[in-house]
């Protein structure tokens, strides 16, 4: 018997374990509570119109009205149940036509603390709600005894729409448990955790069981006095805490409701390439460059596509590693544009400004510098031609945003393949000038058998989310480019942009930034089945920026789940993880102003001394 009991939790821990991933998508603010919510700005609406699923008030019987306080110090005439609550509800459930919120799926709990005798605030409770036939017989609305209450053996002696809270430790009958309407516990006598880091082991346990017992009973639990912030709502979620308690209205709002988007959980996981290292970290001649730029990515970034595929990354397999100061010439936090062209050119200027200085004076960059040594070139991106970052290898613009001039700067450039997405500066001039110079321009990537001369590409499907179908677009376009310009003697340079991780930091969205991040990083892992095979190729990996300010809440390396938090939908001043492979990868070490990915990489080809 003793057996199958420990045999039983062992099986239900690791069924934990695995819905664990799952239990941050079940909840919704249907699960928030708001506590003691007579005491924020706007009593009852602003929990109401967040969708919250409960509410909380303390009620004193004073001159027979329940007034609502915290403390008798803090009561009120004009601040009564029926004045904050009440009349707000049955206005809205005549609103609705009989429904707390015009969704009738969705419930309220109101949970009214009793502060005084229970029997004369109960009475005077049950005479005002005779006023409220409309609250009292809508079934999306629990009226909730808390504080003061009845012993169970007199449940019975009150209406029907009025449950009680209960008490854990109480052993009720089928019929007293029948009114009960959750289960809450005191967290502090409970536990001494703080909300910080996770609780002990043994402070889990407790919250687990006290969790258990309460759903055994079928009912929810909820916690008061629990920490009240991002990380404690995390663990709460994590232990199936049915109510999250919260003084924080709009915080634990956003936070519940951009859970969708900041949970991704990985069904593709893949093996990495399995470096050499033959050639890492020596000071061999390098014939060639490649140079990988996850758009808007940083160490969150990378460790949360780590996490999502179970502890594995091409890019963690590079021992060497810096970090990147990415602020422009004229801002604290760069965008595209200054970022790669400091990459391009080794010199910092304005946001927007695209291979010029802060003058506007262009600026020469890598694809024209190492042409005069007979090398050639090739770009890819997953987003328009002519966006920042391929633009600021081979374009000249104070306005990132102009794309027609900018396409006809491809055409006056030393760099020999251009490959990505649509882009609104394919106009008739110059398709015309492609044409005349000679540029063989296909409008997708199937269509290109071979590569014979400079080459345009642009393919819609470049363009397109993994996720909405894009497929190993990104890994067949550096196949066909690389196949090409290995074929120089001389050596060759290639930029490869993942466009649309910066995207997912835009939009908050963990899936997009996780599954493009992943998809790049197959990429990854060929330039350096690439470079060991070659010998003479370094390959950089480098953001020009970080975008969404992510910070990892939760994850598992051994289910490849992870959940995140944004603090904004813009770009950061966080400095971008640097990570190098082959010949001189040594030398992108330690932190260094971006504009030294230009200085290491021309050092690196010989064409420049330190």
């Amino acid at each position: 018997m003793k057996l199958s009991k420990k045999i039983a939790a062992v099986l239900a821990f690791g069924l934990f374990t695995q819905n664990q991933a799952q239990n941050y998508l079940k909840y919704t603010v249907g699960n928030a509570h708001s506590h003691n919510d007579y005491q924020q700005e706007i009593p009852f609406w602003q929990a109401y119109y967040a969708n919250f699923g409960s509410i909380e008030a303390d009620v004193f019987l004073v001159k027979g009205k329940l007034w609502v306080a915290h403390t008798e110090k803090e009561l009120l005439p004009n601040r009564t149940l029926e004045n904050l609550y009440l009349d707000p509800i049955s206005k809205q459930i005549k609103l609705n036509k009989g429904n707390i919120y015009s969704d009738g799926n969705k419930k309220l709990q109101l949970l009214i603390d009793i502060k005084q005798d229970y029997k004369t605030s109960l009475s005077a409770l049950v005479g005002v709600l005779k006023k409220y036939p409309e609250i009292t017989g809508c079934p999306g609305i629990k009226i909730v005894i808390t504080g003061g209450r009845p012993q169970p053996g007199d449940f019975k002696n009150y209406p029907n729409y009025l449950w009680f809270d209960g008490d854990l430790d109480t052993n009720y009958t089928t019929d007293q448990l029948k009114r009960i309407g959750l289960f809450s516990a005191d967290f502090q006598n409970l536990v001494q955790w703080n909300g910080k880091g996770i609780p002990r082991d043994e402070e889990t346990e407790k919250i687990r069981k006290s969790v258990e017992k309460a759903h055994a009973q079928q009912k929810p639990v909820r916690f008061y006095g629990a920490p009240d912030f991002t990380n404690a709502w995390v663990n709460l979620m994590d232990l199936d805490v049915d109510y999250i308690n919260t003084d924080h209205i709009p915080d634990l709002k956003k936070f519940i409701n951009t859970i969708p988007k900041n949970f991704y959980k990985n069904t593709k996981e893949y093996e990495v390439y399995n470096p050499t290292y033959k050639t890492d970290k020596t000071d061999k001649k390098v014939k060639n460059v490649i140079l990988l730029i996850p758009d808007g990515t940083s160490l969150p970034q990378y460790y949360a596509a780590f996490t999502a595929n179970k502890g594995k990354l091409n890019v963690f397999n590079m021992k060497s590693t810096g970090l990147s100061k990415t602020n422009s010439s004229n801002a604290y936090i760069t965008d595209s544009a200054p970022g790669s062209t400091a990459f391009a050119t080794g010199v910092k200027t304005k946001n927007t400004f695209v291979g010029v200085d802060d003058q506007g004076k262009a600026l020469a960059q890598i694809p024209d510098i190492i042409a005069s040594k007979g090398m050639v070139s090739g770009l890819i991106s997953t987003g328009d031609v002519t966006d920042a970052t391929p633009a600021d290898f081979y374009a000249h613009s104070d306005n990132r945003n102009s794309s027609e001039p900018i396409l006809k700067d491809f055409v006056s450039s030393k760099t020999k393949i251009l490959i990505g997405g649509p882009t609104g500066g394919l106009s008739q001039e110059n398709v015309q000038k492609i044409k005349d110079a000679r540029i063989d321009f296909y409008q997708d990537l199937k269509s290109v058998g071979k590569i014979n001369s400079r080459t345009l590409v642009i393919d819609p499907l470049a363009s397109q989310r993994i996720s909405s179908g894009r497929g190993n677009w990104l890994a067949d376009a550096f196949d066909l480019t690389i196949n090409d310009l290995k074929e120089n003697k001389k050596g060759f340079f290639m930029m490869v942009e993942a466009s649309q991780t910066d995207g997912g930091g835009h939009s908050n969205n963990l899936e997009q930034l996780v599954t493009e991040l992943l998809d790049f990083d197959h990429v990854v892992g060929k330039a350096m089945k690439f470079a060991d095979e070659n010998k003479e190729t370094l390959v950089i990996v480098v953001g020009d920026h970080e975008t969404g300010g992510l910070t990892l809440l939760d994850g598992s390396l051994k289910e490849g789940w992870v959940f995140g938090n944004f603090s904004t939908n813009d770009h950061t001043s966080i400095p971008s993880s640097v990570f190098a492979y082959g010949p001189h990868s040594q030398e992108f070490t330690g932190l260094f102003e971006n504009t030294e990915i230009f200085n290491k990489i021309l050092e690196a080809y010989g064409i420049r001394s330190k």
